[in-house]
């Protein structure tokens, strides 16, 4: 190489340096100046059900899915219930206790009854906490409560048992009582549930059932949405809601 070749390296070398860190202090700068806000509910409210509705306002960060995209300019919401937001840079994990999404709203079903502490931040295209935009607000859960629980991954041809623990609720067949006392559950495969006030169907991706083991079968290869909703003796949604969410992923 001659000196005029490795002279020219060293000057490539240094640009793609600085446009890498002029960059990594754009997407910085652009993501500090990034605003995050719960407008409901107000901390310190009180939530009957065991679902709670965060209504979310903010600005400087466009809402995606997550896409890679590591500018600064697009991400997504981060929710952490009951522990402390990762500090901004560091990867936010999916495990319990953390909810990824795009909704704003942004529902949170299977919240147990009792206090509650629900911080949101924002996290980019690879799950790394954007900037040090930060909410959080704290509510009392009165309950009724249903808590799902399902394996993260099962087999192809084997079924999902979905396991439910009930606070506040007893379970019985459907028999015509509205009190709100007494239910049974019911599991949507891979659909939203239905609307509060609306019976619900008898349909093959719905299982209605008395018991808190539920056998959930023939899932195709892949990621499947389960939602799991108390319903009354006349097949009704509990209103508030009471419902919780798991996620399967059949494997080959």
């Amino acid at each position: 190489m001659t000196v005029g070749s490795a002279a020219a390296a060293l000057l490539l070398a240094g640009c793609t340096g600085a446009q890498e860190e002029t960059d990594e202090t754009t997407a910085t700068s652009e993501a500090s100046e990034a605003t995050l806000s719960i407008i409901e509910p107000a901390s310190g409210t009180t939530v009957e059900g065991n679902v709670v509705t965060l209504d979310i306002e903010g600005s400087g960060v466009e809402i995606v899915k997550a896409d890679g995209d590591t500018s600064g300019r697009t991400g997504h919401y981060h929710v952490f219930i009951d522990r402390d937001p990762v500090a901004p840079g560091e990867v936010i994990g999916r495990e319990a206790g953390i909810v990824h999404t795009t909704e704003d709203p942004i529902v949170l079903p299977g919240l147990s009854v009792g206090r509650h502490r629900l911080a949101v931040v924002y996290g980019d295209g690879t799950h790394q906490r954007l900037g040090d935009a930060l909410d959080e607000t704290n509510v009392e859960v009165k309950g009724p409560s249903i808590d799902a629980t399902a394996p993260a991954t099962v087999a192809e041809g084997q079924p999902v048992i979905v396991e439910v623990e009930l606070v506040g609720f007893s379970l019985a067949k459907a028999d015509g009582d509205t009190s709100g006392r007494t239910g049974h559950l019911h599991v949507f495969v891979d659909r939203p549930p239905t609307p509060a006030g609306q019976p619900i169907p008898v349909e093959p991706s719905i299982i209605h059932s008395a018991a808190t083991s539920i056998e959930v079968p023939g899932l195709d290869t892949g990621e499947h949405a389960l939602w799991v909703v108390a319903g009354d003796g006349t097949h009704v949604p509990l209103a508030p809601a009471v419902m919780d969410k798991v996620t399967v992923t059949v494997t080959t």
